[in-house]
Order: C-alpha cells, then structure tokens, then sequence
C-alpha cells in the first residue's frame, strides 16, 4: 500500500466517523417516531383502540382525508365502533425531518383497504405526522392525511 493510498484510506476512514457520529446524535429521534409510527399501523390494523391511544397525544389533532378533524377520544372512539376496519396497511415513500430533539416529521403515502360500515374501499392518502417525545414516549400530535387526485392546477415544471 503506497502512502497516497494510505492518506486516502485515513482521509475517508475519518469522513466516514464524522458522518456516522453526526447520524447517530439525529438517529434515536427518528427511529423512536418510525417505531411509533409502525406500531400505530399495527394498532389499526388489529383494530386495537388501547395500543393506538397509548400511542396518541392528550393534544392530538386528526385531519382526516375529507376534511374532518377529531381529537383523541373521539378518535379512539369512532375506530373502536365496530364500523371501520383497516387491512392490507401498506407505507412507502416515507420521508422524515427532525424537527427538534422532541419532534419529528413523518411523511408518506399510505396504501390500505379500509371498510366503512359494510362498503370496502381502497385507499392510497397522502400524509404528514408530527410525533413528539413526551416524557421518553414518542406520541402522535398531528395528523393530516389527502387524497392524491392527479388533477393538480398547477402547471409541470419544464
């Protein structure tokens, strides 16, 4: 091994430490409110209305897709009604910014089957939420999800 070769292999070996560390230090947020964010499907999924609250915020506020907002208990309480069933829950093009040391953004498309009442319907939302660590619990504070329509007005970039 030459010395340029040596330099070379020091020069990236130190970038490379750099990077990791500067990582690492945004990592545990992140990866705290995806794992929350994960265990959030999971909770609708299995229609379980006491792990998706354990994973909500007293202050949290849901956007639906047609406009409606609802707070937590109400939330809570139209999912475990018995007429809304989530399967086939799947999450892509996730993207997510560290908002501060409690705060991370998480946005995505969500692709689901979902019954209202007795009509099954296939969904594909875009969405944004803002989850926050509250007391070493990363929690859902903000919620807003759109349906993509294709017919945006405004004009392709050239």
């Amino acid at each position: 091994m030459n010395a340029i070769h040596r330099r070379l292999t020091l020069a990236l070996g130190i970038f490379a430490a750099a990077s990791l560390s500067s990582i690492s230090r945004a990592e545990p947020a992140v990866i705290g409110a995806l794992r929350a964010d994960n265990a959030r499907i999971a909770a609708m999924a299995a229609g379980d209305g006491a792990a998706l609250g354990k994973l909500m915020s007293e202050q949290l506020r849901f956007v639906h897709s047609d406009g409606r907002v609802e707070a937590k208990a109400d939330y809570v309480k139209n999912l475990m009604a018995g007429d809304t069933e989530y399967a086939d829950l799947k999450t892509s093009e996730v993207e997510t910014m560290q908002i501060s040391t409690d705060v991370v953004v998480v946005l995505g498309e969500q692709k689901m089957r979902k019954r209202l009442g007795p009509t099954w319907s296939d969904i594909t939302l875009r969405y944004l939420g803002v989850w926050r660590n509250e007391s070493g619990s990363w929690l859902l504070v903000a919620w807003q999800s759109a349906r993509p329509s294709g017919t945006s007005v405004v004009p392709p970039k050239k």
